[in-house]
């Protein structure tokens, strides 16, 4: 199984591909405004090149490639309860979004770790951009 290595943080960490997602499908952000909403997109990232976020309903990571530079995007994703962390990467192309989905504590809390990736070599490529610690319940 690959790993990272190169950038403080993702070194180490388990990498799992994305699912792609059709071409115009995006994360519920407009829902975002839904006081409560756990359809919403929280603690939107991005740096050049990549941004993610985390949607509570079904504990899914969005992972979006927003530049043509041959990299990949990718979104680390820790807890605050121990769990080992992993980085979902999303090789789907330029303008395109994939989905990582895992099952988090409920009572837990996610932080997202947004950065580049170039898949022949292995490495990541800053900047890097943190999200705050996110409620995997929503709330």
């Amino acid at each position: 199984m690959p790993t990272s290595e190169g950038v403080e943080g993702l070194e180490g960490l388990e990498i799992v591909e994305a699912t792609p997602l059709p071409l115009g499908e995006e994360p519920p952000v407009e829902v975002a405004k839904a006081a409560g909403s756990t359809h919403a997109c929280l603690g939107a990232t991005a740096v050049a090149g990549a941004e993610g976020c985390f949607q509570p309903y079904g504990d899914v990571i969005w992972v979006h490639d927003t530049k043509s530079d041959g990299r990949s995007a990718a979104v680390g994703v820790t807890t605050d309860y121990g769990r080992a962390g992993y980085v979902c990467i999303h090789s789907g192309g330029a303008g395109t979004w994939g989905t990582c989905n895992k099952n988090y504590k409920e009572t837990g809390n996610v932080k997202l770790q947004v950065a580049t990736y170039e898949k022949p070599t292995g490495r990541y490529f800053q900047p890097l951009a943190y999200s705050g610690w996110i409620p995997v319940d929503g709330q």
